[in-house]
């Protein structure tokens, strides 16, 4: 008899992966939008979306590209 559930286990060394692929941290965050962490931990309202995880903050790289190209000045 075979078993049709098709979930996935996941790892620890493989969702460390997948995490690290999806979120970054303020500090690599603040380096790719070329501004300081203290500027990131003002812009609450109309900065990239964040994810707070215990203490740490973080954030997914599509969110923080889409706030940079809300921030696009046209000339």
């Amino acid at each position: 008899m075979s078993n049709n559930n098709h979930s996935t286990v996941v790892t620890d060394d493989k969702a460390q992966g997948l995490t690290q692929l999806t979120y970054i941290d303020r500090r690599t965050t603040a380096q790719f939008m070329g501004v300081n962490e203290k500027f990131l931990a003002t812009r609450l309202t109309d900065g990239p979306k964040r994810l707070r995880v215990g203490s740490k903050i973080l954030y997914r790289l599509p969110d923080v590209e889409t706030c940079m190209k809300q921030q696009e000045v046209t000339p």
